[in-house]
């Protein structure tokens, strides 16, 4: 997928002085295809508590996200599931905080990333997205100013982590089952 055109200065003018320019923004298709597909693996690895629970939504906030889309949802599942753990209470709060943009969808998605991270391999594969760079076309249109704070291009859940933990050196704060992973070495290899 090419990258963007050179967002028009003109418009970001009228959005606001001094608004940060984001050549993703506002991409209604690819946020449809991304939560088309975010849906589908939800669907496929889906938890005994329902496909909300495994996208870490309200059943009726997941059904609102789907007329607004047109998500093709089977039952959500019972009840609203269990509370988000508190990793993923701490990841959805640092990227609404530290994002950039508020509304209902990036609240949504806020959620959705947080509790996908509590999965077990890299965000985009447990998000269902075909490859990490897609992830970060979503993350730059919901989340801008924590996407341009990924200078390094740190993996996505390390640097949710290493937001959440501090910066420090010295302190290497790892996520959930890094442990296990065959490519723990490429994401904490000693930093530059």
């Amino acid at each position: 997928m090419p990258e963007p055109a050179a967002p028009d200065p003109a418009a970001a003018a009228a959005a606001g002085a001094g608004a940060p320019l984001n050549p993703y923004a506002a991409d209604p298709a690819a946020d449809a295809a991304d939560l088309a597909a975010i849906v589908a693996h939800a669907r496929a690895t889906m938890e005994p508590e329902g496909l909300a629970a495994a996208l870490g939504l309200a059943p009726a906030r997941l059904e609102r996200l789907a007329v607004r889309w047109g998500l093709d949802l089977p039952d959500t599942g019972p009840g609203a599931g269990a509370p988000p753990a508190e990793e993923a209470h701490s990841i959805a709060l640092l990227l609404m905080w530290r994002g950039g943009l508020m509304g209902e969808d990036t609240d949504a998605i806020a959620q959705i990333l947080a509790r996908r991270a509590q999965e077990p391999r890299h965000l985009w594969e447990d998000l269902g997205l075909p490859d990490r760079a897609r992830l970060g076309r979503l993350i730059a249109r919901h989340f801008p100013r924590l996407h341009a704070a990924n200078v390094n291009n740190m993996r996505w859940k390390r640097f949710f982590y290493r937001q959440i933990c501090g910066t420090g050196a010295a302190r290497l704060c790892p996520a959930p089952n890094c442990e296990a992973c065959p490519e723990k070495t490429a994401c904490f290899a000693p930093d530059a």
